[in-house]
């Protein structure tokens, strides 16, 4: 009897694989073909999947739980999780983590009608997955600070330390994501934690202290390039960049240093403790820790404009007829002038008599752009959107969408949009503009 109920269950669970293959002829194709994650009886019956791989059983060991405290701070929980299996990383999907970007209009919003459990087209490999979701690649030290983390977790000796979370393209490598979490869309993700100052070039990996909306990232020149460097930005104190290293085991080496001097002599001790590990760890795996001044010096020799960020652009410029960049003919600070002015503009005839000196940029842009010399409307774009003012959205996208259309940086001009159609602060302590 027992072996007949078990021959049962056996059969059961095996016609749910199965069923695909079964009147395939009377069923439509699913769309996501032999990528489909798809276990559920509904959607088996109802699509055809031939040739289906078998799905893979991904048991991460380890988790690095991530806890918001109330505070100046964020606690990252170094522990062992005790959950493991596909059954979670299924739940994270199905609540839409997983989404996908068209190349016509960049961004696909658009929500499954066919099931709600539908899971949208990733990536089988991390790597891609990440690449599709964010628009842009993540260097070898984002992966190895991923891995260092996960040492830290199985030897659970730090216990609960006030440090940074780890956020955006982190979150994809947690593979046991919580079922409350709210369903993301593409969009989402691109602006989920874009703070309010920055550019596309920019790509938030960490965030400190939200009441300062302390965040810290990676720069990039182009979308198709590593990162330039790592940097942070204090968004209550305005738009600078600040270059910090050129991979993330400096960077927080650095932020450790700094915040040791500001705790107790307990969580000193602590932070003493994780300082040596971290840098113990990236000596062992051939990863420099360098100060922040060698690293500042390498961005000075590359940049061709400043900008209002401080960190620089970097564009292709001819070094015999120097085509490629222009300077913008009126200083940072008159720029800044004329920006205020049309800011505090009091009706719509002020703003547009204000603006005046502004589109006179924008013309010398225009010719600038007929000889080639992007870099100048790159320049121009980037500081008006340091500045901020929802008044100057309009020509932001104008003048970045060309310059990242003849800089063959589109993925740029998608991230832009997101970020201006979603532009909000993020810090939870009052700021001016």
């Amino acid at each position: 009897m027992d072996s007949r109920l078990e021959s049962s269950k056996r059969k059961r669970a095996k016609t749910d694989e199965e069923y695909s293959d079964e009147h395939s002829e009377h069923k439509p194709l699913c769309k996501y073909g032999e990528n489909c994650y798809q276990k559920n009886s509904y959607h088996l019956q109802k699509f055809r999947h031939p040739q289906r791989n078998p799905v893979p059983v991904v048991k991460p060991e380890q988790e690095l739980q991530v806890k918001e405290k109330s505070g100046e701070s964020i606690t990252i929980c170094l522990m062992s999780s005790g959950s493991t299996g596909m059954k979670e990383q299924e739940t994270s999907e199905a609540n839409g983590t997983s989404s996908s970007v068209t190349a016509e209009h960049g961004i696909d919003n658009q929500e499954s009608k066919e099931d709600d459990s539908e899971l949208a087209h990733s990536p089988l490999d991390v790597k891609e997955n990440i690449k599709h979701k964010f628009l842009v690649e993540m260097p070898d030290d984002f992966f190895q600070f991923w891995s260092f983390c996960q040492s830290i977790c199985q030897q659970n000796t730090l216990g609960k330390l006030e440090i940074i979370e780890l956020v955006g393209p982190f979150e994809l490598l947690d593979q046991t994501q919580k079922k409350s979490k709210p369903k993301e869309k593409s969009d989402n993700l691109l602006t989920q934690w874009r703070f309010y100052y920055d550019p596309p070039e920019f790509q938030t990996v960490m965030v400190g202290d939200l009441s300062k909306g302390y965040h810290i990232g990676y720069f990039r020149d182009a979308p198709n390039e590593m990162p330039a460097f790592v940097g942070s930005n204090m968004e209550s104190e305005g738009c600078v960049l600040t270059p910090l290293s050129d991979n993330l085991f400096s960077a927080v080496s650095q932020l450790l240093s700094v915040t040791v001097k500001k705790v107790d002599p307990f969580k000193k001790s602590q932070l003493t403790s994780l300082k040596k590990q971290l840098e113990d760890w990236a000596n062992k795996n051939g990863i420099l820790i360098e100060p922040q001044n060698q690293i500042l010096k390498k961005r000075k020799k590359l940049m061709v404009a400043k900008t209002f960020y401080e960190c620089g652009i970097v564009v292709p410029v001819d070094k015999k007829t120097k085509v490629g960049y222009r300077e913008i003919p009126e200083t940072s600070a008159n720029i800044k002038k004329i920006c205020k002015k049309i800011v505090e503009s009091q009706n719509l005839s002020e703003q547009n008599k204000n603006s005046d000196s502004l589109q006179e940029l924008v013309t010398y842009v225009q010719y600038a752009n007929d000889e080639s010399d992007y870099g100048m409307g790159l320049e121009l774009g980037l500081d008006l959107l340091a500045f901020g003012g929802e008044v100057f959205h309009p020509t932001i996208l104008h003048l970045l969408g060309v310059a990242y259309e003849l800089l063959e940086r589109k993925e740029f001009s998608v991230i832009l949009k997101a970020h201006l159609n979603n532009r909000r602060r993020l810090a939870t302590a009052k700021t001016g503009n």
